[in-house]
């Protein structure tokens, strides 16, 4: 018979050690002493014990929370603290109180624990500074501790600002969809503008078989509401070239036409005849390929040899093919040729003759496609009584004295006697950083070259806006706020904030020449991360103690429930100057003007907006008059052609009907 092995007794007595409160307690002395994989081992061995358990986990977490954990296992630690703590409670009270007595296991290091993970969870998020991070911590730990909430809207917000600008689409559509909350104040312009960065990224990263993921994101958009999204998708995932021309000629009403023009354009691109085409596709085709060659050579305005043949070949397009969107924006694009042209005559034409082909309906059986259509009459017919007034033949000249190639000179600001002309510009070789402000002197009838203000410039963005009659004092909008800056001797005053009551909101202000008041733009709400404040124009008066007061806004003659904005006083201080996209006009904003009346009510002492006209508004949007020259005849202001980025100071003579007054 064999005979097992004599166990010595200290073996015995370690195994059975090993199997009782002494163990756990031994690895609690590992811990402290920051041997932790002894202490490791020791606690793995008590993770499911009855007693230990709950203890076990806990000390395993703070082994694993000592060491470098992945985002993942952060959250998985923080998911499973409080299932610990929940669990050492339901202990025996005579056992929770005996662990109590030798080991840190209230309820204050519990919560010290999960502070001190959240906290590391949460600059991990920051060093990573990503959205796709920043969204998974919010579904891991939708909710922090309390005392780490204002941290976590921090970190929040930080990373959501940080990526405004981006160009991803999945990255500006989680924006959209979850963060638009933590957009901050200063940054409302760039999230206003996110609306319309979702198409151009979309486009960017998926290809355009995948638009029904676009309508999902976004069912409110042109995609999203178009009610023959299917049928767009599924030629643009088949490519027939032939189908889409079908579908193009039978569809008149789909937002979703310049989407399948361009797919067109791009699949017909190098191919060196149509023979796969029928012949109404062949012309069709022809159709499609000659307004793309009009487009570009309008937007190259020097390229147009024969503007009678573009005439003519626009009114073709939109006979053949109003009202469909491509018909309204050729016609939008040739008017503002024939404006930059001064050729009236040929504007009036193009608008009379295409007006009955844009009927103010909707497609029948289609409730939620876009509307531009019922916008399109009042578009027209608010212009053509502004082109048909008789022409002055007032002159537009840029003001190349003062003007750079490279860059954006803005905002005018022009002395009381017409020899000091500052104006705001960035990109230029001498500017410092972002917007400063820069000066020159007219010198026998020349203008010298523009200087640098230093002690008006520097970070930030800061340009003027007025000057005081006697030149003692400077309007100034410095990082959206406005400023006022005092002479000093030769130089300026470092500017200081312009306290103005009333209102929560204003933008743009201008001293009236008797310097009694001020004409600002102003709101009585900040307005939204995706809405605008409602601007009007204001007046402030300044009172007997010098200080200004509460800004009044302008009667309904002025103000309207479009924009308002950009007042310019003339230099009589009876004519005010100023934009709007309420009244009819030619552009997207327009240049108008009212004269007071009786002097007796500030409010609405104003006659009716006066539009400025076709010599000095177009189609695009105005950024108003920076001043007036003293005799009342020239303009100054910024001109940005084609509605680009860079802008150049020009001025204009002003109608004689103004000029008298």
């Amino acid at each position: 018979m064999k005979h097992l092995p004599v166990v010595p007794l200290a073996l015995t007595l370690l195994l059975i050690a090993c199997n009782t409160p002494q163990s756990f307690k031994s690895g609690y002395q590992h811990f402290e002493k920051g041997n932790y994989p002894a202490a490791k081992e020791v606690f793995e061995r008590h993770r499911n014990d009855k007693r230990y358990g709950p203890a076990a986990r806990y000390f395993l977490a703070k082994i694993q929370l000592a060491g470098n954990p992945s985002f993942d296992e952060y959250l998985l630690l923080d998911y499973s603290l409080p299932d610990v703590y929940a669990d050492f409670q339901l202990l025996p009270t005579k056992t929770v109180r005996r662990q109590l007595k030798h080991f840190p296991l209230d309820t204050a290091s519990f919560i010290e624990t999960r502070e001190l993970l959240q906290r590391r969870l949460l600059s991990l998020v920051r060093v990573r500074g990503t959205v796709s991070v920043l969204d998974s911590l919010i579904g891991g730990l939708p909710v922090p501790l309390p005392q780490l909430q204002s941290a976590y809207d921090d970190t929040r917000s930080g990373i959501v600002n940080a990526h405004l600008d981006d160009e991803d689409y999945d990255v500006l559509t989680a924006l959209v969809q979850r963060h638009l909350a933590f957009v901050t104040p200063e940054n409302y312009v760039k999230s206003r503008r996110l609306a319309e960065r979702l198409w151009p990224a979309f486009e960017q990263k998926y290809p355009l078989c995948q638009l029904d993921k676009f309508a999902a994101d976004h069912r409110q958009s042109f995609v999203g509401r178009d009610c023959w999204r299917e049928e767009v998708r599924q030629l643009l995932c088949d490519g027939d070239v032939p189908q889409m021309l079908d579908f193009h000629a039978q569809n008149r009403w789909t937002a979703l036409e310049s989407v399948l023009l361009n797919r067109i354009a791009d699949k017909t691109a190098d191919f060196t005849n149509d023979s796969f085409l029928n012949p109404g596709q062949q012309a069709q085709l022809l159709d499609l390929r000659r307004r793309n060659l009009a487009l570009a050579r309008i937007r190259n305005t020097g390229s147009v040899a024969d503007t009678a043949a573009l005439l003519r070949q626009t009114q073709d397009y939109i006979a053949r093919y109003a009202p469909r969107y491509s018909a309204f924006r050729l016609m939008e694009e040739a008017l503002q040729f024939y404006l930059e042209k001064k050729m009236y005559h040929n504007g009036i034409q193009l608008l009379k003759n295409a007006r009955p082909f844009f009927p103010d309906t909707l497609p029948k059986g289609c409730g939620t496609n876009f509307d531009y259509q019922l916008r399109v009459k009042p578009w027209i017919d608010g212009k053509l009584p502004i082109l048909e007034k008789p022409s002055e033949n007032l002159q537009k000249t840029p003001l190349d004295a003062v003007n750079t190639p490279e860059g954006d000179e803005f905002n005018p600001v022009l002395s009381a006697d017409g020899t000091t002309l500052y104006f705001g510009a960035s990109g230029r070789r001498d500017n410092l950083a972002g917007q400063d402000v820069f000066v020159a002197r007219r010198k026998n009838g020349r203008w010298s070259p523009p200087e640098l203000v230093p002690s008006l410039s520097g970070e930030g963005n800061q340009y003027p806006l007025s000057l005081s009659a006697d030149g003692r004092q400077m309007l100034l909008l410095v990082n959206g706020r406005l400023h006022l800056s005092n002479a000093k001797g030769s130089d300026w005053s470092a500017p200081q904030p312009l306290q103005l009551s009333g209102i929560p909101v204003t933008g743009k202000g201008v001293f009236s020449p008797d310097g009694t008041m001020i004409a600002l733009e102003g709101a009585f709400s900040a307005g939204g991360v995706l809405t605008p404040p409602d601007m009007d124009i204001f007046i402030a008066q300044r009172e007997a103690s010098g200080q200004w007061g509460a800004p009044v806004a302008l009667g309904s003659d002025i103000n309207t429930e479009g924009q308002e904005g950009n007042p310019c006083f003339s230099p009589d201080g009876k004519t005010l100057y100023f934009t709007s996209t309420g009244f009819p006009g030619l552009g997207k904003s327009d240049v108008f003007l009212s004269y007071r009346k009786t002097h007796k009510n500030l409010a609405n002492d104003w006659v009716r907006a006066i539009n400025l006209g076709k010599e000095i508004n177009d189609t695009y949007h105005h950024r108003g008059f920076g001043a007036i020259s003293p005799d009342g005849r020239t303009a100054y202001f910024a001109l940005y052609l084609r509605d680009g980025e860079k802008g150049d100071i020009w001025t204009a003579t002003l109608p004689a009907e103004e000029q008298a007054k």
